[in-house]
């Protein structure tokens, strides 16, 4: 009787501890986890340690053996090669993309690909959706050419375009006029005057 009572113990632990793999789990307190997260980690003085690795390039798995959708891991490495820098990156199934930016660094500000505006006629109230044509060109598969293993896009990510500011830092000013730029990156302004080979407009978008 006392064998068959320990066999029924033992098949209702195991039968608990199947159950509880397929069950949310905190760490670090017994309370419940949130509704909707498989994993909650709860603490007032310690952090969460993701793996520490030297990734080589964003475009190569290494020293993972492929690439995973969604891996997160810390680069503890600057590549003198690639753009990678130390900080924590996530996969995109095809390359790695870092998660955090120095605010108001060299990294996060670009010029606007170069675009064409027509200033053949005066006018006033004319629109440029700054935005869209950054858009079109970076995540487009229309490219002239491309290096040999590039992917077709230049830009797999793209910043909303809230996510990002607008300037005008330069510009010909005996062409341009009246110039301004709302939150969605739309240039409104107006032409008073006929270019020239000097005449330029400079536009600077930077991640918020």
């Amino acid at each position: 009787m006392k064998k068959f009572l320990y066999s029924l113990f033992f098949v209702f632990t195991l039968l608990l501890g199947v159950k509880s793999a397929h069950a949310q789990v905190t760490i670090g307190s017994s309370d419940a986890p949130e509704p909707g997260a498989v994993l909650e980690l709860k603490s007032s003085n310690l952090g969460f340690l993701p793996s520490r690795v030297a990734l080589s390039r964003q475009s190569s798995p290494d020293p993972l053996p492929a690439h995973i959708k969604g891996m997160v891991v810390f680069n503890t490495t600057d590549s003198p090669v690639d753009t990678l820098r130390t900080g924590l990156y996530y996969n995109t199934g095809a390359q790695w993309i870092c998660l955090a930016t120095v605010p108001y660094s060299m990294e996060n500000w670009f010029y606007m690909p170069s675009i064409v505006f027509d200033v053949s006629q005066t006018g006033t109230g004319f629109e440029k959706n700054l935005y869209q044509e950054y858009k079109d060109q970076l995540n487009s598969s229309s490219g002239i050419a491309k290096s040999v293993g590039a992917p077709d896009t230049a830009l797999s990510v793209i910043p909303a375009a809230t996510d990002l500011y607008y300037y005008v830092i330069a510009y010909d000013d005996t062409v341009f006029n009246n110039i301004s730029i709302d939150a969605n990156g739309m240039m409104t302004y107006d032409i008073i005057g006929a270019a020239t080979d000097a005449t330029l407009i400079n536009i600077v978008f930077v991640e918020k």
